[in-house]
């Protein structure tokens, strides 16, 4: 018999077309801005709609293996089992950036009855869009932990919702210790208290309110300037406040420096263009009195008073310089040799009262009082206190002068009587140009530095002073010290 001719090899057999239902199917997909693709069980293109057509950009044929020819582009080895036929694939959906990176779509594979069809959604302004706001996430994250103020996110119960680091190192706690947490479990209760009264006049007021606050941190006080304002929803419902804090405490002390300096200027005036031209006024007076002649007598009256003038002088001077030191360098200069404070209030004792005949000056002394001082400032402490017993005092009570020793630490007191202290004076007594309660017979010696200088000299001793002053006990000032000076020199 003859061999019958071989059959010519031919490509596998196309889809079958589709009926007339599937025409209408196919006529609408193709009039869709989206993409479709559709395959057979064993991956053989069936239908291509134009703009898919367009994308793969290749001539694509009915019957030609998708996996060989646009697997790729479509990333189908990424998502789908290819080696398995199509109608066994499970419904998948990914987001795909199209190769060359201008385009981004929504890519949903699922099985039809047959095959599977692929569904291409243009999502290239959303994805930039999603790029962008997570560009300006970043970028508000870096703002959010660049900077060293303390921004943070409340909700209308008053938790933290965002916080950054600097403001959760300002609490001395971490971002994680802070966020969930409202300010009672976070500060103290007076502090929790100023911040909720904050909260509500905001959310009352419904615009941003700025304030300055002091508060207690991890490393002291601070003075905090402060914004919030209410957060709105799209619809202008409040659902929270937001708050950025600011650092102001270094401000806050260079303006108060500023204040002082100013202030010690316009006192420094006063004293100079007052306190000195007056005794030096009187020294001129008196000069030409002296100088115009007169009985032995009167002579001798008037030479007193030109020393009693000088001498106001040149205590006035002495105040302003070591003022003037204690403030630019820090403290007041100290030479510590051998000293006995017992021997050493006995000398003061003696000279006031040679000076004050009419009072009563008493001394006490206990213990081992020996130590390692500047007998020169001790004695310049002792005959401020003193000085201030005297003035405060009344004329017919006496003045006590003790000291005693203790184990490590000599203690000297000042006792007078006569009214208390205010009460509201005494935490700012031993600042400078604070004046106690003045009388007509004290006010033209009274500067307001004496104190100050008392204690810088006790403090560059390494003591400590404080003062006591009631209608029972009237005024007592104790100053203790350590029986050796650590460092000598300045404070």
């Amino acid at each position: 018999m003859p061999q019958a001719p071989a059959s010519p090899r031919s490509r596998p057999p196309a889809a079958s077309a589709p009926g007339a239902s599937g025409l209408g199917l196919l006529a609408l997909l193709d009039g869709l801005p989206e993409a479709f693709l559709a395959v057979d069980a064993g991956w053989r293109l069936a239908y291509l709609s134009p703009r898919m057509g367009e994308l793969l950009a290749c001539h694509l044929q009915p019957g030609d293996d998708v996996r060989k020819l646009v697997g790729v582009p479509l990333a189908l080895g990424e998502h789908l089992r290819l080696d398995a036929p199509a109608t066994d694939q499970a419904a998948v959906r990914y987001e795909h950036p199209w190769p060359g990176g201008e385009l981004c779509f929504d890519v949903s594979a699922r099985p039809v009855e047959g095959g599977l069809l692929l569904h291409l959604r243009d999502i290239t302004r959303e994805y930039r869009g999603r790029e962008e706001l997570q560009r300006a996430g970043h970028l508000f994250q870096a703002v959010l932990e660049g900077t060293t103020d303390a921004i943070y996110i409340k909700d209308l119960q008053g938790r933290y919702q965002v916080i950054n680091s600097p403001g959760a190192r300002a609490l001395g706690r971490t971002v994680a210790e802070v966020q969930g947490h409202s300010d009672g479990e976070l500060f103290p209760a007076n502090e929790a208290a100023v911040n909720l009264k904050h909260d509500q006049d905001v959310l009352e007021a419904g615009h941003p309110l700025t304030y300055e606050d002091l508060q207690q941190g991890p490393d002291g006080e601070r003075v905090w300037l402060t914004t919030k304002g209410p957060l709105r929803d799209d619809a202008g419902e409040v659902f929270g406040l937001f708050g950025i804090s600011r650092d102001i405490t270094q401000r806050r002390w260079a303006e108060e420096e500023v204040r002082r300096h100013s202030e010690f200027q316009e006192h420094l005036m006063g004293i100079i263009s007052h306190d000195i031209r007056s005794p030096l006024g009187a020294i001129m007076n008196w000069s030409r009195v002296l100088a115009a002649g007169g009985p032995a007598e009167e002579t001798v009256r008037t030479s007193q008073r030109i020393a009693t003038a000088a001498v106001r002088i040149e205590r006035l001077t002495r105040l302003l310089l070591d003022f003037t030191r204690a403030r630019l360098v820090g403290g007041v200069v100290i030479e510590p040799r051998g000293t006995d404070t017992q021997e050493l209030l006995s000398k003061v004792a003696h000279e006031f009262r040679v000076a004050f005949p009419q009072r009563d000056i008493v001394l006490e002394h206990k213990g081992n009082t020996q130590g390692q001082w500047d007998p020169d400032r001790l004695a310049q402490v002792v005959s401020n206190l003193m000085e201030n017993a005297l003035k405060y005092g009344p004329p017919d009570a006496p003045v006590r002068l003790s000291t005693r020793g203790l184990r490590n630490k000599v203690v000297l007191e000042v006792h007078n009587q006569g009214r208390p202290i205010p009460e509201a004076l005494l935490p700012h007594l031993f600042e400078p140009f604070r004046q106690g309660p003045q009388t007509t017979r004290t006010l033209k010696m009274s500067y307001g530095l004496g104190l100050y200088i008392v204690r810088e000299i006790v403090h560059a001793h390494g003591g400590t002073i404080e003062v006591a002053s009631t209608e029972a006990e009237s005024s007592c000032v104790v100053y203790g010290m350590p029986r050796v000076v650590k460092e000598a020199g300045l404070s």
